[in-house]
C-alpha cells in the first residue's frame, strides 16, 4: 500500500505512542521513519519490530549509558531512537569514533547520523555486522542491517549519487495493520457520556 510521507509520519508517531513511548520519543521515531521512507527504505517493518520490542521488554532502560567511545544499555540492548536523540543533543560534541553495543533495528540510527553529519559538515559511516552505511546528511548508501548488532560510528566515507527523494511510502498492508493496532491504543474507549454527547447516535433513534 502507498501512503504520503505526512500520513506515514502521523501513523508512526501515534503507533509509537501506543507502544508506550513518550510523545517526544514518538515524534523522533516518526521523523526517522519519514526520513528513511523518503530515501526509498521501507521503514514500516523495522518500526513494527522496534515497537514490539518496546512493548514486550519495556523502554525505561533502553537508552544508552554514556561512556567515552562506548554506549551500552542497562537491559542489554539499545533503542536506536533513544541513542539518536542523545546524538542529536550532543551534536558536534559527540565522541567519534563511537561504538553502540547491541542496537536493535540499527537502520533507525541513519536519520540521526545524517543530522550529525550536517552538524559536522562531514559524512558519517555506520558499520555493523556484515555491512555499513554512509550518509552526508541528505544522501546515503546502505547495506541492509541485521535486526540486532553492535554499531560503530566514524567520521568520513564516500557518498554515491543519490536518486530523487520519494514522495510516498510503500509498505505491506499487514505492516500498516500492525501499526494501526498500536495506534488504536491511544484512543479513549467510548463511554455512555461520550455517546450521549454525540460521538454516536445515543439512546434515541432519530431516523
Amino acid at each position: 500500500m502507498s501512503l504520503s510521507l505526512n500520513e506515514t509520519e502521523s501513523l508512526a508517531k501515534t503507533a509509537a505512542k501506543g507502544a508506550g513511548l513518550c510523545w517526544g520519543m514518538a515524534e523522533e521515531a516518526a521523523k526517522a521513519t519519514r526520513w528513511l521512507c523518503a530515501r526509498g527504505i521501507d521503514a514500516g517493518d523495522p518500526l513494527v519490530a522496534l515497537l514490539f520490542r518496546h512493548d514486550e521488554e519495556g523502554h525505561a532502560q533502553a537508552g544508552p549509558e554514556l561512556m567515552d567511545g562506548d554506549w551500552r544499555g542497562a537491559e542489554g540492548w539499545l533503542c536506536p531512537v533513544a541513542c539518536g536523540a542523545v546524538l542529536s543533543d550532543l551534536g558536534p560534541a559527540a565522541p567519534l569514533p563511537l561504538t553502540l553495543t547491541r542496537v536493535a533495528l540499527p537502520v533507525f540510527l541513519l536519520p540521526f547520523a545524517a543530522r550529525l553529519a550536517l552538524d559536522l559538515g562531514h559524512p558519517i559511516t555506520l558499520s555493523w555486522d556484515g555491512g555499513h552505511a554512509v550518509t552526508d546528511g541528505d544522501s546515503m548508501s546502505v547495506d541492509t542491517p541485521p535486526p540486532m548488532s553492535d554499531v560503530t560510528l566514524t567520521l568520513g566515507g564516500p557518498i554515491p549519487a543519490q536518486p530523487p527523494h520519494k514522495t510516498r511510502a510503500e509498505s505491506d498492508q499487514m505492516i500498516l495493520v500492525s501499526l494501526g493496532i498500536y495506534a488504536a491504543r491511544t484512543r479513549a474507549p467510548a463511554t455512555e457520556a461520550s455517546r450521549l454527547a454525540g460521538a454516536v447516535a445515543g439512546l434515541t433513534d432519530n431516523d
